[in-house]
């Protein structure tokens, strides 16, 4: 969990955090499913989905400037990332989330 409070702006992929700590992705995701109940892959996600929706709601960052400062390949990349993990887009959840 450490290595992905590090990483997680950056890396996104299960065999990154592998290789940082001397094991196969494959093992990695099974200690992570025993101590979680979550496969690796969806930690990372989560991790990296609840940053994205704490700038979406306490920034005035655009969503480029987000995917940016996410190291997002794109914009596009960002907001398709977002949708499929959380169902929405990130102007629709921002939208959802600030006129309540």
């Amino acid at each position: 969990m450490l290595l992905l409070k590090r990483h997680y702006q950056t890396e996104r992929e299960v065999a990154f955090y592998a290789s940082q700590l001397c094991i196969t992705p494959k093992y990695l995701s099974v200690i992570v499913k025993q101590q979680t109940g979550q496969t690796a892959l969806a930690c990372i996600e989560t991790h990296v989905v609840t940053e994205c929706k704490a700038l979406l709601l306490s920034t005035d960052l655009n969503i480029q400037q987000i995917a940016n400062r996410l190291h997002f390949p794109s914009q596009s990349m960002f907001g398709k990332f977002f949708k499929r993990v959380t169902g929405l887009s990130p102007r629709a959840y921002r939208k959802q989330h600030t006129h309540l």
